[in-house]
């Protein structure tokens, strides 16, 4: 009997793509090197796809959430940041950076979530009250305020 299966084209080998496991281990490190590069070349898609396949990887890395977060918003992809800091933040617990702040507020501005934005800026100043982006934010977004007593009414 004859087989029917048609068998696409193969395409050579080219060992510049090859990535040697004893070489270039998938550790945090390499990973954020190599979505640098990608960012640097303009392979917004192939650093997104790296780095979904990094919190395969390292699901608890925070350097790996980092950097995912740092793609999907060069991405403008804010669902996607807005849940990948909340993680991030989760697992930092008590140590949480202020840079993490600042980016779930500039991310959760973005959403449009203003007065969840601004009750956040409002947490973060307790932890950080002299840190200076967070005052702006926080500032910028104090006029929604009133939209948090309009919530409540």
């Amino acid at each position: 009997m004859e087989s029917t299966v048609q068998h696409s084209e193969t395409r050579p080998f080219t060992p510049e793509l090859a990535l040697p496991v004893a070489e270039r281990p998938l550790d945090p490190e390499t990973i954020r090197e190599t979505v640098s590069v990608l960012i640097a070349q303009g392979e917004l898609a192939m650093a997104s796809e790296m780095t979904d396949l990094a919190r395969v990887i390292h699901p608890n890395d925070e350097s790996v959430l980092v950097m995912s977060a740092l793609v999907t918003e060069v991405s403008q992809d804010w669902f996607k940041a807005h849940a990948l800091l909340t993680r991030l933040h989760y697992l930092q617990g008590e140590s949480v950076t202020a840079e993490t702040y600042r980016h779930e507020i500039r991310v959760l501005r973005c959403l449009g979530s203003t007065v969840q934005a601004l009750n956040l800026a409002k947490a973060a100043l307790i932890k950080f009250p002299s840190d200076v982006v967070l005052l702006e934010e926080h500032a910028e977004l104090l006029p929604f305020s009133d939209q948090t007593l309009s919530a409540v009414d």
